[in-house]
């Protein structure tokens, strides 16, 4: 009760801090009916766990780039439709709103670089020798055209539609939700108990017609490795690096003991889980999202926790540095043993990119092979890429230098980086925009989090939607862009984007000169 009387008393300033601002003067223009929100959250609650048979036939011009004639894919073909139907619903709702007089009006501070990096989407595949996969995607990842112009509409919707905490905190338990549920399943497979593999299980992700081929069925992952419903353990590792930070965050800064419990338990889920998916990646995220925050909290009285920034800092390094051990052993093991195999054979005069190929290529579990291959094709898309998803189609699988990679045999569809993933599929001047767009609201949020006070909520979801934000940008240094992860990074970034503007009023309305921005 006397939590509640202070609540009522609380002056017009702490109220800024805590409840969005409206849209515009009348109440009934504000935005929150169920229609705008719906398809947010259809991407963030029900896309990551959707798992289910869609048998493909390869065309024939790309049956040199797969394996069968057809492609059975569980993971990515329903999550790109749906997300390209939510995004097609945000678009009719905002027709339907903008016609009503009620689309409304904020300050977007990325509409150029976003305009750039939408219109070299188009570009990169109108002009691109291969149309098919350009516009839905490569096989088993479908991340074409239609899908990276979704993930822009999901992130201005999340933006524009969202005008109350309600719906804020709708959205992110949701997806919160949908996380359990993924790392329930996750640490069932990291104790060599995956459900997909049971009865049960190939009952709920075969569609009728292949109910006959169930007791066939079978995954190519290790055991004990987490991939729960995102297809691959990196993908996994990548949507715990969003969600992690935004926990720990919400953990330390929640004022109710109920909340804190309840963030305090996700962390260690999403910590198991991440260790569960033996992804170095993650915890390099993870720890660099921490850095960022130490830097944010420093300004304010806020690193009164120490000890607990301190030991779940140090159990991330304890976690990281044994992964990474790990991981040298295994490299310097396929290394010997690739050089005893070749060494008599390579006689030739070497590249100095070879010879790193040849001592150094399976470090990072390969990637710095793909990373050095796909960087030497970066030069001949510098300006316009050669189409969205398209880099599996050039990235030179016949390679000779494979033999130097961890699986030899396996054919590359993807350059683990995000941002070479960019360059090569749409060229260096999206790149530049997109990292416009990262830089722009990266150092906007800083110095909003460094002037705002400390205390709301407003404060704890930016700091805590940034936080996970950020780690996400990090890992993708070594992961890549998929239909499992991305939708719920540009919601993210949306909402992050929603709970600026609303902390950047708060603070022009307490101190309307303390903005020179």
């Amino acid at each position: 009760m006397k939590k509640n009387k202070l609540a009522r008393n609380a002056s017009p300033k702490r109220d800024a801090l805590t409840t969005f601002q409206p849209l515009s003067g009348k109440v009934n223009q504000q935005l929150p009916n169920a229609f705008a929100v719906l398809p947010l959250l259809i991407a963030m609650g029900i896309v990551p766990l959707i798992v289910l048979l869609k048998v493909i036939p390869i065309p024939p011009d790309y049956q040199q780039f797969w394996i069968t004639e057809y492609v059975f894919d569980f993971f990515s073909y329903y999550k790109a439709q749906i997300i390209i139907f939510c995004a097609g619903f945000i678009l009719v709702n905002a027709l339907i709103i903008n016609h009503l007089g009620q689309l409304p009006r904020r300050q977007f501070r990325l509409k150029i670089p976003l305009m750039i990096y939408a219109m070299m989407i188009v570009f990169s595949t109108l002009f691109s020798a291969h149309h098919p996969i350009a516009f839905s995607g490569f096989f088993e990842r479908y991340e074409g055209m239609w899908v990276l112009l979704s993930y822009l509409i999901l992130m201005l919707g999340a933006y524009l539609f969202i005008s109350t905490l309600k719906q804020l905190w709708l959205i992110l338990g949701v997806w919160l939700a949908a996380l359990c549920i993924i790392s329930i399943i996750g640490l069932f497979q990291f104790i060599g108990v995956d459900i997909f593999q049971t009865t049960a299980g190939r009952f709920l992700i075969l569609p009728s017609q292949y109910q006959s081929i169930a007791n066939s069925l079978d995954f190519n992952f290790p055991k004990y490795w987490i991939y729960a419903t995102l297809y691959n353990p990196n993908n996994v590792a990548s949507m715990m690096a969003l969600a992690l930070p935004m926990t720990a965050v919400c953990f330390f800064l929640s004022q109710s003991k109920i909340r804190r419990i309840g963030f305090g338990v996700l962390t260690g889920l999403f910590a198991l889980v991440l260790a569960g998916t033996h992804a170095r990646g993650g915890w390099i995220a993870v720890i660099c999202a921490a850095l960022l925050l130490f830097g944010v909290f420093m300004r304010h009285d806020l690193l009164r926790y120490w000890k607990w920034l301190s030991a779940l800092s140090l159990v991330a390094v304890i976690a990281f540095a044994v992964l990474i051990f790990w991981g040298v052993q295994r490299a310097n093991t396929v290394t010997l043993d690739q050089h005893h195999a070749d060494y008599s054979i390579q006689v030739a005069p070497e590249h100095l990119s070879e010879r790193l190929i040849r001592h150094y290529g399976t470090l990072g579990s390969g990637r710095l092979y793909i990373w050095i291959r796909s960087l030497q094709m970066a030069r001949e898309t510098v300006l316009l890429g050669r189409g969205p998803d398209t880099f599996a189609l050039y990235f030179p699988n016949q390679d000779s230098y494979k033999r130097f990679f961890n699986q030899p045999e396996a054919f590359v569809d993807k350059p683990h980086n995000l941002y070479i993933q960019t360059w090569l599929n749409l060229g260096g001047l999206a790149t530049c925009a997109f990292l416009a767009m990262i830089i722009l609201h990266a150092v906007r949020t800083f110095q909003l989090l460094t002037k705002a006070q400390p205390s709301g909520e407003f404060y704890m979801l930016s700091s805590g939607l940034y936080a996970g934000w950020f780690a996400y940008l990090v890992a993708a240094m070594f992961y890549d862009s998929v239909v499992s992860v991305a939708p719920a990074f540009w919601i993210i970034f949306g909402l992050s984007l929603a709970v600026n503007h609303q902390l950047d009023s708060a603070i022009k309305s307490e101190n309307p000169a303390a903005l020179s921005i």
